[in-house]
């Protein structure tokens, strides 16, 4: 399966195994953050795999002489508490039987912002449009009655 990954993508999921950012991945590899994004999300599809961690795990898993240390805390919860020693395999596909690819960072961020700046012009609309029905009866009660 990771035969099919490029040289390129196998090294940003080895460094991001290694904990390391986007940032610091790209500038190790002198690239932009978002190439390095891009060969993670191209390696994930490859994999099967939605995290950088899982993915680090799957590569390391297949090329044994590639030692990526990332602690089993993460997998705990899914793997069964029954059976002395859990595979990797089957903990991996609970972890990928969600549907749908977890959101990028910032999502939830940029959504609370676009919502909090509508609600901000839905409530200067309706102000304009109050402000249009009560101004024109204030000048009707101050102007003289010759005037009207």
């Amino acid at each position: 399966m990771p035969d099919s990954l490029t040289t390129r993508e196998s090294e940003c999921v080895h460094l991001a195994g290694q904990g390391l950012e986007d940032k610091e991945i790209a500038a190790h590899l002198g690239i932009s953050p978002r190439t390095v994004g891009n060969h993670l999300h191209r390696a994930y599809a490859k994999l099967g795999v939605s995290d950088r961690k899982l993915a680090a795990r799957r590569l390391s898993s297949v090329y044994s002489g590639a030692s990526i240390l990332i602690p089993n805390t993460d997998l705990d919860a899914v793997n069964d508490p029954t059976s002395a020693e859990p595979s990797d395999d089957a903990a991996l596909q609970d972890m990928n039987a969600w549907p749908l690819p977890a959101p990028p960072r910032g999502a939830l961020a940029r959504i609370g912002i676009i919502v909090a700046g509508a609600a901000i012009a839905l409530l200067f609309a309706i102000g304009i449009v109050t402000a249009g029905m009560v101004v024109p009866s204030l000048f009707d009660r101050i102007a003289p009655a010759e005037m009207r």
